[in-house]
């Protein structure tokens, strides 16, 4: 079988190609009234010609980086489910988690015990029914696009429900790690790519040489390279993390002689803050650039350079413990919001973590839930960085000179769950066909719908 060539031209540029531009502005638009569905699905589809491709960010990258040239802002539109389903009821994607929503499952399987009700973005109150998202290296330009695109929004019956301004700082996230080191490289669009894009796109195969990819019921290929888009508002309480650090390195000190705060924070997160992977008898940031993202675990089973519950192993085992067959994994786009804290400490701030898959609940899900909330696998250890604690006392075992030292997360996290969506990531045909309401079903085929999702429902419930 012949794998399919990747359609860049059609497939939403942020997807594969990343916006990766200084500025990006985030907007949720939440249809007000039951009655406007149809025309908020008219609009979203007028959007279509303006969505950038794969194609044009590969194109425009480097224009966009340049101050002199001007260059359109890059847009992405993400569909939520409620939106898909009242207007496109002929279509149905078979995610678990899509459908149901993360306001609905993040108690039970994300571990987020935050009342939804008071989330920033994607709440009960105001479920995210289309996100927009703007990029541009130009802060005023990509406001003013913003700004247009959620005036005409209100035309439609929509209102904006969420906006924020994200700023890419250097490459880092706030705790001051550098950031989107270790994507998974695609083939057919990367050069070294491995990994297939069925794994992020419907339509392609999931492994070479296999049948595309096709988790969903479309007779009109509305789904046609699209992608799931997780979002996820994630505030990061940078002064508690810093004094974690600094207190447990003192603590510490009798045991370990040396210890910093950098050192302790490194082995938390399985790397530098420059990047650099830890190793043993590093005692500070080698600061190699690029970091380096060719290495794996087979030479240390047992956690004595890197901690079998840092958060970089958490998510990616890389051939460490030999129960891992398959590591799911995700296209990130994520983008800090909110000042440095040494400028404005008390200000609000974090990640909108942003990441494409085919399957929100085998990927995303998956990862959060049986890798970084949990304390067993793949690595024992809880990630101390990012994992939900559920009351209990989250520890992780580290290396000192003398012999194995635990360490434990108080009970506040670092960094909490403030909202967020999944979402479909149509492609700009596909997109298109929002302003076009599918033919009424015959009872034959409303039948049929009906059966496959009852049967989706059943095989939840047994899985959970």
């Amino acid at each position: 079988m012949t794998d399919r060539v990747l359609d860049i031209n059609d497939i939403q540029g942020n997807v594969l190609g990343g916006f990766n531009t200084d500025i990006q502005e985030l907007v949720a638009l939440t249809v007000v009234d039951a009655a406007d569905f149809q025309r908020a699905a008219a609009w979203a589809a007028s959007l279509s010609p303006a969505v950038t491709t794969v194609s044009q960010v590969r194109a425009q990258r480097e224009a966009m980086k340049s101050s002199a040239a001007t260059v359109s802002p890059w847009l992405c539109v993400g569909i939520g489910q409620r939106l898909l389903s009242k207007t496109q009821f002929d279509v149905l994607i078979r995610d678990d988690a899509f459908n149901n929503g993360m306001a609905k499952r993040a108690p039970s399987v994300l571990g987020d015990k935050s009342d939804p009700s008071g989330w920033r973005v994607g709440g009960t109150q105001a479920p995210v029914d289309v996100l927009l998202i703007v990029a541009s290296n130009d802060e005023a330009v990509a406001a003013s696009r913003a700004q247009d695109l959620e005036t005409s929004a209100l035309t439609a019956g929509m209102s904006a429900t969420y906006r924020e301004t994200l700023r890419r700082l250097d490459d880092r996230e706030h705790f001051g790690f550098r950031d989107g080191i270790s994507q998974p490289q695609v083939a057919g669009f990367d050069d070294l790519g491995e990994l297939q894009p069925g794994n992020f796109l419907f339509g392609y195969p999931k492994d070479a040489g296999s049948d595309p990819f096709w988790p969903v019921v479309d007779p009109r290929g509305l789904t046609d390279n699209g992608s799931l888009l997780v979002f996820r508002r994630l505030a990061q309480d940078v002064g508690a993390f810093r004094a974690f650090c600094a207190a447990e390195a003192m603590r510490l000190a009798p045991q370990w002689p040396g210890l910093t705060a950098d050192l302790l924070g490194a082995l938390i997160v399985g790397r530098w803050q420059s990047g650099t992977p830890v190793a043993t008898g590093q005692t500070r940031d080698p600061g190699q650039f690029p970091p380096s993202n060719d290495f794996d675990f087979k030479g240390d089973p047992d956690g004595a350079s890197c901690p079998l519950g840092a958060h970089i192993r958490k998510i990616n085992p890389r051939n460490g413990p030999k129960d891992v067959l398959e590591v799911p994994r995700i296209l990130r786009r994520g983008v800090p919001f909110g000042p440095l804290y040494d400028a404005a400490p008390q200000d609000d701030r974090g990640l909108a973590f942003l990441a494409f898959q085919s399957s929100v609940k085998s990927q995303f899900e998956f990862l959060t839930q049986h890798w970084m909330n949990s304390a067993l696998n793949p690595g024992r250890g809880n990630d101390l960085l990012v994992g939900r604690s559920d009351g209990a006392l989250r520890t992780m075992q580290i290396q000192s000179p003398a012999g194995p030292i635990q360490i434990s997360a108080p009970v506040a996290d670092w960094i909490k769950p403030t909202g967020g969506a999944y979402l479909f990531a149509p492609s700009r045909s596909g997109l298109a066909k929002f302003g076009t309401p599918p033919a009424a079903l015959g009872l034959w085929k409303a039948h049929q719908l009906w059966a496959i999702t009852f049967d989706a429902v059943k095989q939840s419930l047994f899985e959970r």
